[in-house]
């Protein structure tokens, strides 16, 4: 399942060390790796040559952005991403797990409730994915793991947005698993979400008669059947053909959607193990290699896996148990729900010019209208970090204030000042704890208020991507003037600051900058185990800074900063094994120790530098409360060292 990296790889992607590959593509690769909490993830790299075609770029950061916004509890969360590094990738949840293909092979099909099970799994999945505004395009057995507390569907690698036309899809072009393809997709005419309901049925199909039901002896067999031929449903018990029926109409406009075959099925009874015996014993078996692959930081392969086999990574998302409210709610009721699928269908020729049309206007395919997607969705904290404040502060953000009479000026990343028309506004990137959500939008993203006042000015922040802990990009007007007129400007400036972050003006020369590195991840928790505690996690504090609190604290900042000078520590001390540091008076009799070390310098002869603090709760005498300053110092090399070579 997992092979060695290759001669040259990295140790780290973003925040995550590596541990292994788990397959490759003719987009990327995908590796597995562990974050500083100990959590997997799998990881798609694009291949280097993708990144200097045209408009490769712009369409991944869309692909990503999307993706980022499908939650729930049976699909792959998208955790993290950099679109702006040398190599692209994006990083979802991984979970031990049997890709279903490979259960059916080794372990035989489904039973009946195994089938409903997956079932809810699979249109649960589409209703979140189909609510982001996205259709999936290549559900198949291959797509869906069988994790142990239900399915996962991952692989959104050719998905695209319902209502953008890519080169991918044009006349002839034929993109998926073409035994699970829909009739509409076999013959490259225009898709709907439906195209994913007619592969769900196939899957079920597949699940519990160990075959597809327009199985061919070639591709083009295999389409025609799919276009010309009814499903062979010969080997299916009749409550599962009662299910997959209404799916495989070849009529994208008599399929049910996501939300009526969830309330076909009704509520699932509570369930230890959804599969059979064979399957979980092999999640478990799986579960243990990776623990071991895990714990040890020089493996790279789990010993006793088939190496030529190498299935999709699994993912899986943080709520698992939101996806039981997207399931109707009494199993009693069976019956009617059966009645009312069946009229449904009956009145879904009626309605599909609607429902189609609600899929393009809101980005969901059961008619629902809500409100629009947040466009700062995709940015989280990389994206973030990597954001020219003052460049989005560019033209006024109230162009009746006239020009800035104040140019806008930063002294750090993530913020920038200007003046216009009498008043002060100043852009933040910053944690909004101290903000509540105001019930208001600006342009789809959530504006947020303060939760006490704000010296001198008005304060608003706009929510981004879902981060914990939650960054915002905030805004504070001062001036001379009345409270609500303060508030009146800076409502005002929302809806121009809005659009300038959404087109994501970034730093200049920000690949080569530890400005968008997460300091969070330069830290490995063994490092930290003896002087701070044992699987203490680093927590966002400022955009570029990081804290392990626990028997001490560690604080890691990164910063764009004036040249400075290292100050004097006269007094050597030697712990042994190689364990020097040198320390003055202040440090071994106080409780803070701080280490600075420059990365690279940059224009005007100024420096990107990390510093590392450690503070103790009280102070002490005597070289023992060196060593503070020795964790300091280690942790600073060992930084230094992991960051990406540059002429310092």
């Amino acid at each position: 399942m997992v092979t060695r990296l290759e001669a040259g790889d990295p140790a780290r992607i973003g925040r995550y060390r590596l541990l292994g590959q788990l397959g490759a593509g003719g987009m990327g690769r995908v590796l597995l790796g562990v974050g500083p909490d100990g959590r997997l993830v799998a990881i798609k790299q694009v291949h280097a040559h993708l990144v200097t075609e045209r408009d490769f770029l712009p369409r991944f950061r869309r692909e990503v952005q999307t993706s980022a916004r499908v939650s729930g509890a049976y699909t792959a969360a998208v955790v993290d991403f950099d679109v702006d590094s040398e190599s692209p990738w994006l990083a979802s949840v991984f979970v031990p797990g049997v890709p279903l293909d490979r259960a059916v092979e080794q372990y035989g099909p489904l039973g009946s409730e195994q089938i409903r099970t997956l079932a809810v799994g699979l249109a649960s999945a589409l209703q979140s994915i189909h609510g982001a505004g996205l259709i999936h395009r290549d559900l198949k057995p291959g797509n869906v793991i069988l994790a142990e507390d239900g399915p996962r569907v991952i692989d959104f690698g050719i998905a695209r947005l319902v209502d953008e036309r890519s080169d991918l899809t044009h006349t002839g072009s034929i993109i998926g698993s073409p035994a699970f393809m829909s009739p509409e997709q076999a013959q490259s005419e225009p898709l709907t979400p439906a195209g994913d309901v007619f592969s769900l049925g196939s899957v079920l199909v597949m699940a519990s008669a160990g075959a597809s039901p327009f199985a061919g002896n070639s591709m083009p067999h295999v389409l025609y059947k799919i276009v010309n031929t009814d499903p062979d449903l010969s080997a299916l018990p009749p409550e599962i053909r009662e299910l997959v029926v209404p799916c495989l109409n070849r009529d994208p406009a008599a399929r049910p959607t996501p939300a009526q075959i969830l309330d076909f099925l009704g509520s699932l009874p509570p369930q230890q193990q959804p599969w059979p015996l064979a399957v979980h014993r092999a999640i478990y078996e799986q579960s243990r290699e990776l623990s071991a692959l895990v714990s040890d930081p020089e493996a790279t392969q789990i010993p006793g896996t088939d190496q030529s086999r190498v299935p999709e990574p699994p993912g899986a998302d943080f709520d698992r148990r939101v996806g039981q409210f997207l399931v109707a709610s009494q199993a009693a009721e069976t019956q009617r729900r059966r009645r009312l699928l069946a009229g449904a269908l009956a009145v879904v020729v009626i309605l599909v010019g609607a429902v189609i049309g609600g899929v393009y206007a809101f980005g969901g395919s059961d008619g629902s209208a809500s409100a629009g997607p947040n466009p700062l969705a995709g940015l989280n904290l990389t994206a973030l970090r990597s954001l020219d404040m003052c460049a989005v502060m560019k033209d006024p953000l109230v162009p009746s204030l006239g020009q800035w009479t104040t140019s806008p000026a930063s002294q750090q990343w993530g913020r920038c000042s200007g003046q216009a028309g009498g008043y002060e506004f100043d852009l933040d990137v910053q944690r909004t704890a101290a903000y509540r959500n105001s019930g208001r939008t600006v342009n789809g993203v959530p504006v947020l208020e303060p939760t006490g006042p704000v010296d001198g000015g008005c304060g608003r922040a706009l929510t981004p991507a879902t981060i914990d802990p939650q960054f915002g990009i905030t805004l504070t007007v001062k001036s001379g003037k009345s409270a609500d007129q303060r508030c009146v400007v800076a409502d005002e400036a929302l809806g121009r600051l809005v659009t300038d972050v959404e087109h994501g003006p970034r730093l200049a020369d920000v690949r080569n900058s530890l400005a968008h590195h997460d300091p969070c991840a330069l830290v490995d928790p063994d490092e930290t185990k003896l002087s701070i505690g044992d699987k203490v996690r680093g927590t966002p504090n400022l955009l570029h800074s990081c804290d392990w609190v626990g028997t001490n604290t560690l604080t890691v900042a990164f910063e764009h900063t004036k040249p400075f000078a290292s100050p004097a520590h006269p007094i050597h001390i030697d712990f042994g094994g190689g364990n020097v540091v040198d320390a003055d008076g202040a440090e071994l009799n106080g409780t803070v120790c701080v280490r600075r070390g420059v990365y690279r310098t940059v224009a005007d002869d100024d420096v990107e530098a990390v510093t590392v603090q450690v503070t103790t709760p009280t102070a002490g005498i005597g070289t023992a409360q060196a060593g503070k300053c020795l964790t300091a110092q280690t942790t600073l090399n060992h930084i230094l060292d992991d960051l990406p070579a540059v002429m310092r």
